[in-house]
């Protein structure tokens, strides 16, 4: 008797083999069983673990400490073993986006590992009184439901660079990752050795997009004071050229800041050449100086650098939006929506986008999420005025005409003589075909500081003005 043996592989890379036996008799094959190759499958399923399913996600620390102050230095430590691993090229690190995402959760390890596809979870808190520090850390692999090792850290304010490094290098040799002698030296890189400039550019962060006049000039000062501790540090002056673009954009037309905005990029770069954030903060200066080019090619350059920086998708889709091209414009504030989902802004920019493009169906989807987001966030940001103006733009559209005027009015009382609050009153006021009011509040806008006549021009909530003789002349000559 003799056998044969048939493989079907279906599918390139292979993805799943049937063995047919058949027993050849003398009238004719005649098939004996079907039977699918375990053997093989488990091989297969062991080789896609070890070469394929290296996904860590490092969670956000918990904060142990007596008072919520040290949340910043606890979110900060999470960043910072994220930025460190996400070098390792064998490595599929979670975003600290979607880190983030999961600070309350209370989902079980393995639920949360099957719900990000990720093998491996690092997990901690921090504990922090004055200069003392308490770390402990543990790394979880999901498939096994079982800690591969946990470690408690204590030391001082100074130590956190070390334990950063060891806790890395640790998760590496766990691991078992390969690296190349560059991402070896990434590994140990330290943005500073000053501990108090670390400790001030961290809680700088914590401020820098909250987007009120007075915590962005809180956020300067931190920023500051991280320079004076330490000349040399990319971080600090790639986060000053942040906070001091956005309070030109924002809040203070003073030209000195979008020239200190454009100085602590440029000073960002030559001590890190490859800051993602530095890049996307001069994209937003060149912004704002009606640059679209540069800007463009510097907001481009922060993503290649670092795919998941939200700040340099939202430069770049309202980039997108000056220059008519709204397609590309929803698919960058799509993904800042995705990278950040506290970052209020683009609910308001898709909006308009969707509107230029008749989109009426995302149009729609979006107001729908918008209305759920803005209340909650305005819980914990009553002062963030384009917060509240972009909750009215949202009721208007969805008719709740009283509420919308009443959000409009608390963004305007917060910030009367801020040229884009002033601007963003006169869009709405336009929307709802208050002319009379619009056209004052455009002038006075302007004469507050707003120059970006691009802009204006491409404003769709601008329509019903376009032909009123005191826009014709405001736009004379722009």
């Amino acid at each position: 008797m003799k056998t044969l043996i048939f493989i079907l592989i279906i599918g390139f890379p292979i993805s799943l083999v049937f063995v047919w036996v058949y027993e050849l008799s003398p009238t004719g094959i005649k098939k004996i069983k079907n039977v699918e190759v375990a053997q093989f499958k488990a091989e297969q399923a062991k080789n896609q673990l070890n070469n394929e399913n290296k996904k860590l996600v490092v969670l956000p620390f918990q904060n142990t400490s007596s008072d919520n102050d040290s949340n910043y230095f606890s979110d900060g430590l999470t960043e910072e073993i994220i930025i460190r691993l996400s070098g390792i090229k064998e490595l599929d690190i979670a975003s600290r986006s979607t880190s983030m995402q999961y600070r309350d959760s209370e989902m079980d390890i393995v639920s949360l590992g099957r719900e990000l596809n990720a093998r491996y979870l690092l997990q901690g808190t921090v504990r922090k009184f004055k200069n003392d520090l308490k770390i402990s850390i543990a790394l979880i692999d999901v498939q096994k439901d079982a800690q591969l090792w946990a470690d408690i850290y204590h030391g001082k304010i100074e130590d956190v660079f070390g334990i950063q490094e060891q806790v890395s290098k640790k998760i590496v040799k766990s691991l078992q990752l390969k690296l190349t002698p560059k991402e070896k030296v990434a590994l140990g890189k330290r943005a500073t050795m000053n501990s108090e400039a670390y400790d001030a550019n961290l809680r700088a962060r914590e401020f820098l997009f909250r987007y009120t006049k007075s915590y962005l000039l809180l956020a300067i000062d931190l920023f500051q004071n991280a320079i004076d501790l330490d000349s040399k540090y990319a971080a600090a002056y790639a986060g000053m050229a942040e906070a001091c673009a956005l309070l030109y954009e924002t809040h203070d037309k003073n030209l000195k800041w979008i020239k200190k905005a454009e100085e602590s990029s440029l000073k960002a770069l030559i001590y890190d050449p490859a800051s993602s954030e530095a890049y996307s903060a001069l994209g937003l200066v060149y912004y704002n100086k009606n640059l679209p080019n540069e800007a463009l090619i510097a907001a481009e350059k922060a993503i290649s650098f670092d795919p998941d920086n939200f700040f340099a998708y939202w430069v770049r889709g309202r980039l997108y939006r000056v220059m008519d091209r709204d397609f590309e414009a929803v698919f960058d504030f799509n993904k800042v929506l995705e990278l950040n989902g506290d970052f209020h802004s683009p609910y308001g920019d898709l909006q308009m986008a969707y509107e230029t493009l008749q989109d009426k169906k995302n149009l729609q989807a979006t107001v729908e999420r918008a209305v759920l987001f803005y209340p909650n966030y305005l819980l914990h940001h009553p002062d963030d005025s384009r917060a509240h103006q972009f909750y009215a733009f949202t009721l208007k559209r969805l008719g709740r005409l009283e509420e919308a005027k009443k959000e409009m009015q608390k963004g305007i009382e917060q910030n009367p003589n801020d040229p884009i609050i002033v601007y963003n009153a006169a869009c709405f006021y336009a929307l709802i075909d208050e002319k009379r009011v619009a056209i004052e509040n455009l002038k006075k806008a302007v004469s507050n500081g707003f120059e970006n006549y691009n802009y204006l021009k491409h404003d769709p909530d601008l329509n019903s003005l376009q032909k009123e003789p005191d826009f014709v002349a405001l736009m004379q000559g722009k």
